[in-house]
């Protein structure tokens, strides 16, 4: 299955400040068809990214970035918006009580209710975005960039291959398998709690929690799952290409302070890292690949 995307800058900032319950690009249907009738978000206009400020995520209030702007709806109120025009116009940004969003000193919407996103992070990410719509423009900001082919990248499945061990007649493994070694059982399982379609192209899973086998981190052919309880992330490769991940003894820290345990990984900790390294160097190669060649044309 061929895969010819682009992206935005806006979407690229978003992943960067990614955390759980703050979903880019791949939301939920439950929750992205409470859209249109409680944010009042038109059938033709592009979601970004959402923020659920639920208690359960169940999407009936938080934030939304669109291809028009900002639009929210704050527990027990009615749904509000901003154009990214108007945000242009807003000189400060700050958070008061920790939950309470102000522009230009007027209490805008609220993070109160049952998000766990850090006040100050989202803060800086509104900052970051009005910060780039006053030094270049809303159309920059949506600028659609071509990305490479990841078809079943040989590249990209080679790289899983270089750090399995598999021997299926002893049915020993360090936790990663890649492609026709991953058990029919456990792909069923990954696409349920993925919400992965049949055309969805999963090439390896490494599994971190082995009394929950569904969780660990996905490689797909578009990118990449985070998956433990109470976090919940996706990179497309573009995003994960320069995404910093760092080891701190039993803990991915993932972009802006996401913590990933591999306490119960059977992979050694350092060879995770280096997994993760590697993936990144060939997305990098790939992606800069695709880059010049475009550039020549």
């Amino acid at each position: 299955m061929s895969i010819n995307k682009s992206y935005n800058h806006l979407s690229e900032l978003c992943f960067k400040y990614q955390q759980d319950k703050f979903y880019v690009e791949k939301i939920p249907h439950t929750i992205l068809s409470k859209s249109q009738k409680r944010f009042k978000i038109s059938p033709d206009e592009k979601v970004i990214a959402y923020l659920d400020t639920t208690i359960l995520g169940v999407g009936k209030n938080g934030i939304y970035f669109t291809n028009y702007g900002i639009r929210w709806r704050n527990l027990g109120g009615k749904a509000e918006k901003l154009a990214w025009e108007d945000l242009d116009e807003v000189n400060s940004i700050t958070i008061q009580k920790n939950v309470e969003v102000y522009f230009d000193h007027k209490k805008t919407f609220l993070l109160g209710g049952g998000t766990n996103y850090p006040a100050t992070l989202f803060i800086e990410l509104l900052v970051s975005i009005r910060d780039y719509l006053k030094n270049y423009s809303v159309e920059l900001l949506f600028e659609e960039h071509l990305l490479p082919f990841y078809t079943e990248t040989n590249e990209i499945k080679n790289t899983c291959v270089l750090f399995e061990k598999y021997e299926e007649a002893f049915e020993i493994n360090n936790g990663l398998v890649v492609k026709e070694h991953i058990p029919k059982n456990t792909d069923e399982k990954l696409r349920e709690h993925y919400h992965l379609s049949s055309q969805d192209n999963i090439i390896a899973f490494l599994s971190t929690l082995p009394f929950k086998k569904q969780n660990g981190i996905v490689v797909m052919e578009d990118g990449i799952y985070f998956k433990e309880p109470f976090v919940s992330l996706y990179y497309p490769w573009y995003a994960f290409r320069d995404l910093t991940i760092m080891l701190a003894e039993d803990e991915l820290i993932i972009g802006k302070n996401n913590v990933f345990h591999l306490l119960h990984c059977n992979m050694d900790n350092s060879e995770v890292m280096l997994f993760l390294r590697n993936l990144q160097q060939i997305i990098n190669i790939l992606h800069d690949d695709y880059v010049s060649c475009y550039k020549s044309l």
